[in-house]
């Protein structure tokens, strides 16, 4: 079996705590879990939905627990939806950026389309095949 990618970042807290975090590429147990995540917060009962940040929140929630493989420092783990959405708004430029980012970079699969820091598509996002 061929050994999956993984990544560590190092970013602070706006307390300039340290955080640790392990992504990951995803294997089809992390990619199980992703959609598990989804479907619980697309039909599950007592999930918020009226916010429609809320949606945007979800997907990242999503991303970043099925991507992430290990997080060590000020960031409590794991976290749940609700208090993934209450603390979001407090650290994500600094620590769910870049973490995103890296779970993405990873994962390209899970966000067709998105582009790196550098604007260019990544290499494993395919261009739609030309009209026949």
């Amino acid at each position: 079996m061929a050994k999956l990618a993984t990544k560590t970042i190092t970013v602070r807290t706006p307390e300039e705590q340290e955080i640790q975090i392990t992504v990951r590429q995803a294997d089809l147990r992390a990619g199980f879990r992703r959609g598990r995540l989804q479907g619980e917060l697309i039909y599950g009962e007592n999930v918020e939905r009226s916010d429609p940040d809320l949606a945007n929140a979800y997907a990242v929630y999503c991303d970043l627990v099925a991507g992430t493989a290990q997080v060590a420092g000020a960031l409590p783990w794991p976290m749940d939806v609700a208090e993934f959405v209450a603390q979001s708004d407090l650290w994500f430029d600094c620590v769910g950026l870049p973490w995103l980012q890296s779970v993405r970079e990873l994962n390209p699969h899970w966000a067709p389309g998105y582009r790196d820091t550098q604007g260019e598509t990544p290499s494993a996002v395919a261009s739609p095949p030309d009209s026949v």
